[in-house]
């Protein structure tokens, strides 16, 4: 049975060196033995052999030690491990060696350090401008297609403060924008409490979204509409307040526009700069929903109505046309919560 042809030629190199070590050794031998004839000598000489192939194999050795650490060295340097202005270290002393390769995986280890807390400390800052679910798209599917949509079920909602620009007539800027960053700040912290996120600025208004998923649609529906309660419950405690400090009087008020069903979320836009959003019907009823509530109401869809009816105080308001949808439609006024579920 004949060996592989791999296994073969292996054993013929293991078989090439180790007759190069024995005549190492054996020749100085012989060639003594010949002209002296004294086997003292020739062990000797046999011995000096052995020395020879020792300090040869210890010299080579060494040069491949520093040769691997000089290819190891560039190695971390394409990697952005080491700076790219490090001086690349190529004959250390064979003492010297070991100290050096710890001194440099340590030096390696500490950058990665570095670089993982700076993406930890990017990552943070994407959350805080394009929020949470934005920044998992951004790192998940960013180099993907232009338009990565998905179908999926939410509760989106439109807030808009009313008499806001006659505010900002009256009122000296640096107040507008106190105003404005007091009212977001409240705004947010209860709508992440109940498990929604803020997509979006505009303005004086805000888009926000909740998760409606199909399995417990009266859970997030009771998250989202009490979120909205306690909107227009900070709203008027920071109007009381910020209204003793105005430069003018002025009175301003919250709508709020909510409607539950399918949108696709992900990222909109082109190459070059990409939008983390919400697109679709819903969206779009929501935000009329918005336009239309006068100051203190929280209006609703009658698909929303439909989940969260039998949890909050409602009135179902007289049919209206929504601008760009045919038809007419019912929006549904939230008033409060009920305080035993079921009953009217």
């Amino acid at each position: 049975m004949s060996l592989p042809e791999h296994k073969t030629s292996f054993h013929l190199e293991v078989s090439a060196a180790a007759l190069w070590c024995l005549l190492i050794v054996l020749l100085p031998a012989g060639v003594c033995w010949h002209f002296t004839g004294n086997w003292k000598a020739c062990l000797g000489a046999g011995v000096a052999g052995v020395m020879v192939l020792l300090f040869s194999w210890l010299d080579f050795f060494h040069k491949a030690q520093r040769g691997l650490f000089v290819e190891l060295q560039f190695f971390l340097i394409r990697c952005k491990l080491l700076p790219e202005d490090y001086k690349i270290l190529r004959n250390p002393a064979s003492g010297d060696l070991e100290k050096k390769k710890q001194e440099l995986m340590e030096l390696a280890v500490g950058q990665f350090q570095e670089k993982e807390k700076k993406l930890i400390e990017t990552r943070h800052v994407l959350d805080k401008f394009v929020g949470t679910k934005a920044s998992q798209f951004a790192t998940q599917k960013g180099r993907q297609a232009v338009w990565e949509g998905e179908l999926t079920r939410a509760i989106v909602l439109f807030s808009d403060v009313r008499g806001f620009t006659t505010m900002t007539e009256k009122l000296k800027p640096q107040e507008t924008v106190r105003y404005l960053n007091r009212m977001f700040t409240e705004f947010e912290e209860v709508i992440a409490f109940s498990g929604g996120e803020i997509n979006k600025y505009i303005g004086d208004a805000i888009m926000a979204f909740f998760p409606l998923p199909a399995d417990a649609p009266e859970a997030s529906a009771k998250k989202a509409l009490l979120a909205a309660l306690r909107m227009q419950d900070a709203f008027h405690r920071i109007q009381g307040t910020f209204q003793e400090n105005y430069s003018e009087s002025i009175h301003t008020g919250l709508g709020v526009g909510m409607a539950g069903g399918d949108v696709v979320i992900g990222n909109l836009g082109s190459a070059r700069r990409m939008e983390f959003t919400l697109i679709g019907d819903m969206v779009n009823l929501a935000s009329r929903l918005c336009a239309i509530a006068e100051d203190g109401q929280i209006l609703i869809n009658q698909d929303l109505a439909l989940i969260a009816g039998d949890l909050f105080r409602m009135e179902a308001l007289e049919p209206v046309r929504i601008k760009g949808k045919s038809g007419t439609h019912r929006p549904y006024s939230v008033m409060g919560e009920k305080l035993q579920p079921g009953l009217a």
